[in-house]
């Protein structure tokens, strides 16, 4: 019980940090409607799903043996986050320039599809694997048993939807709301600026697996 308590902690601390699955959701739940940011939670739940699966597994020792493996996912994890902050920042410059509301600057919410762009921004940072594979360390050795590898692959999901899900609810209280429509452009540029940040790490540390 002490295992499992100390790895959904440590979960816990990494899923808070700063990184392309926080900032989707902050921006999400303060520009358009729970019911979408939900589908969003759903789709990085479901993209931990995949990579708890993997590690459980061991395909990390699979990447060890072949690192090129590693450097695929990240170019194209690095490809996906740049277009995703190129089009928050287009549509921040836009906005600003155009000096209009928020949701005539957005694309309409039916042309979105929100789990799978949960989904994708999950499985587009492959260090997750890595990440992964350093906190079920215990739980991956020789003692332990298979019922604290089932747990994992169960608990860690449902924490995951759990702890975005009130994430969500704090950052789309009507006040923050106000506030993100009152400077959303400035916060799209920044959001888009970060992804990209995020994109041009994921290229970089893919070049020095070289």
């Amino acid at each position: 019980m002490s295992l499992l308590f100390t790895i959904c902690a440590l979960h816990f601390v990494a899923q808070l940090s700063p990184g392309p699955d926080v900032l989707l959701i902050a921006k999400s739940a303060a520009s358009t409607t729970r019911r979408n940011t939900l589908k969003i939670i759903a789709g990085i739940s479901v993209g931990i799903i995949v990579w708890v699966v993997l590690t459980l597994m061991g395909f990390t020792v699979l990447i060890e043996q072949f690192p090129w493996i590693q450097q695929v996912l990240m170019l194209i994890g690095g490809l996906f986050l740049a277009k995703m902050g190129w089009s928050m920042l287009k549509g921040g410059l836009s906005a600003l320039k155009q000096s209009t509301e928020l949701n005539t600057a957005m694309p309409s919410e039916a042309s979105k599809n929100y789990f799978m762009l949960g989904l994708f921004t999950n499985l587009s940072n492959p260090k997750t694997l890595i990440y992964f594979s350093s906190v079920f360390s215990l739980a991956l050795s020789s003692s332990a048993g298979t019922d604290i590898k089932t747990q994992l692959a169960l608990i860690i999901p449902v924490q995951t939807f759990v702890v975005f899900t009130l994430l969500m609810l704090i950052l789309s209280i009507p006040k923050i709301k106000v506030l993100y429509q009152r400077a959303g452009s400035y916060i799209d540029l920044i959001s888009g600026g970060l992804f990209l940040i995020f994109a041009v790490w994921l290229w970089r540390d893919a070049i020095q697996l070289l």
